[in-house]
């Protein structure tokens, strides 16, 4: 699981350099299509959402309703939900918590 994880860690950091970070030094004045096959960005910065829509990335933005602007084009809200057949336990091993490193 771990070699799995460090390799999804450089594909997604080539990723990244290849296409998401020339865009954000020079910004295009309208949003590229987003790529399907991203997971995408989660973020609570409006700075960090933006400059993710105008690279194609997918993004989703945390904040609650209070915060967001009339004026911002939001086309779905969803609610935090928790399926019932995911894990969401802390690993251990003997009793250290040992989670993966975020990404």
């Amino acid at each position: 699981a771990q070699l799995q994880c460090k390799l999804l860690n450089i594909h997604v950091l080539l990723d990244y350099i290849e296409f998401v970070h020339p865009l954000l030094r020079t910004p295009l004045s309208h949003p590229l299509s987003i790529n399907g096959n991203w997971m995408g960005c989660f973020t609570k910065s409006m700075e960090v959402c933006e400059a993710m829509y105008f690279a194609g990335v997918p993004i989703w933005l945390i904040h609650s309703k209070a915060y967001i602007s009339p004026t911002m084009n939001v086309v779905h809200s969803v609610g935090l939900t928790y399926p019932d057949e995911i894990v969401r336990a802390t690993y251990t091993e003997n009793g250290v918590a040992k989670p993966f490193p975020s990404i």
